[in-house]
């Protein structure tokens, strides 16, 4: 097992190997001024430095100083305009950077850091939920997907599933790579997320070789196409169950409750008023659907309840392959109510915390949107890492208290001050003196 250390010089080389393997779309007659590399490595800045403006303070830099911060802390050569970075990565497929997410999982893996993820049955959980990226009612490409309202009006969308590593308990989720919900080529139909799940299971099956891991979806996962291609992939899944969807799952579960064969767990947690009493009922092997052949699966459902006042305050059920016992129901339930964290911990960290997710970086006529949001994707999963297994970022960090404060500190450091790389930049932070790199301010 190799240390747990991962710094964001080695996170880097990555996005440049990446660079490297892609082709320049542009012909060789058309003015190159800027690289391939200055394009990609250019957007990542910007979301890592969670500061639109940062690529501007840097071409101002240059033109005082004849150096910047682009160029030491992430190793672009000359800095692109914003129209610049769009026009060229428009052409380039999002798929290209796919493979960062792989290495950086399984260096996680063999440093050791997932064990701490293991959850039912030493699974890791890996959470799959979709969500909106761009929307527009002018603006729209061939990637994007549509819906007419009521008054005829159009509006366009971007959306993608974001699966994330999840673990009840642990307060950061470990980005995948996407899957984009967009037209597929032979489809009448348009695409949507039960489909492009499916082509998210098959695509990234082979990346947990030697693993155990359990799917988690809310409701709109639990049928039964998408649960037998899990198993059929080599995955476990914890899907949300409810009766509305599963009619006839609940009718099964109405006869075999009057016949006693639904079984009935509580647990008290807390103590004083803050004291809740959790009620599991489960039954193992039940049919999922009417039509033949239905799988068979096992069902649980969690009541929690305030027992101070009686108020129930969350309730919710979930089928899945994993045995359910007495002593397992509790484990199984927190394993399946931790797929929240893909909407707590991801989505809404990506759209409300400094990634601005929602917001319009660029559409472009092709694979814009796509690639910026794996670009921002890519920052957010780095920001992770390094609080994960880097220790310098991990105490400025918690010495700054909030990831606003952070960040503005950062955005505000690179401004006036260059620095030889993040590691000083960091260092700096921490230290309170004068960067080293000399500075020529004539």
């Amino acid at each position: 097992m190799r240390e747990k250390k991962l710094s964001f010089t080695d996170l880097l080389n990555k996005v440049h190997d990446a660079i490297e393997r892609m082709s320049d779309p542009r012909k060789a007659s058309n003015a190159t001024a800027y690289s391939l590399s200055d394009a990609v490595l250019g957007a990542f800045a910007v979301f890592f430095m969670q500061c639109e403006s940062f690529l501007e303070h840097q071409r101002q830099m240059q033109s005082r100083r004849g150096q910047d911060n682009a160029q030491t802390l992430f190793g672009l050569v000359r800095v692109p305009t914003n129209n610049q970075i769009k026009n060229i990565l428009d052409a380039i497929p999002a798929e290209m950077l796919f493979g960062i997410f792989v290495w950086v999982f399984q260096t996680l893996r063999q440093c050791g850091v997932l064990q701490a993820y293991e959850s039912v049955n030493q699974n890791l959980l890996v959470a799959l939920d979709g969500t909106e990226y761009f929307s527009s009612q002018k603006l729209c490409c061939e990637q994007c997907s549509s819906r007419t309202h009521k008054n005829g009006s159009v509006t366009h969308f971007h959306s993608a599933i974001l699966p994330v590593i999840v673990a009840p308990g642990k307060e950061h989720v470990i980005a995948l790579a996407p899957e984009f919900i967009t037209p597929q080529d032979g489809s009448v139909k348009q695409d949507c997320e039960q489909v492009a799940a499916k082509r998210w299971v098959r695509a990234h099956a082979g990346e947990f070789t030697g693993m155990a891991v359990t799917l988690l979806g809310d409701d709109l996962y639990s049928r039964q196409p998408l649960c037998e291609l899990s198993l059929q992939q080599g995955f476990n899944f914890i899907f949300v169950c409810l009766p509305e969807s599963h009619p006839a799952l609940y009718e099964w579960l109405e006869y075999l409750d009057a016949n006693g064969e639904v079984q009935t767990f509580e647990q008290i947690q807390g103590q004083g008023r803050n004291r809740t009493l959790f009620t599991y009922r489960f039954v193992n092997q039940i049919p999922l659907r009417e039509t033949q052949p239905a799988l068979s699966v096992n069902w649980c459902e969690v009541t929690i309840t305030k027992v101070a006042d009686g108020s129930i305050t969350y309730r919710n059920a979930f089928i899945t392959q994993h045995q359910i016992t007495p002593n397992s129901v509790p484990e199984v339930v927190a394993a399946g109510r931790a797929r929240w964290k893909a909407e707590n911990e991801s989505h809404n960290v990506l759209k409300t915390k400094g990634y601005h997710l929602e917001h319009n970086f660029g559409h472009g006529k092709r694979h814009l949107a796509m690639i910026l949001l794996t670009l921002n994707l890519l920052a957010f999963l780095f920001h992770t890492v390094l609080h994960l297994l880097d220790s310098p970022y991990q105490q400025i960090r918690k010495q700054r208290g909030t990831r606003k404060g952070f960040f503005n500190d950062i955005q505000a450091l690179t401004k006036y001050f260059i620095f030889e790389s993040w590691q000083q930049l960091i260092a700096f932070m921490l230290s309170d003196s004068e960067p080293r790199m000399s500075i020529n301010t004539s």
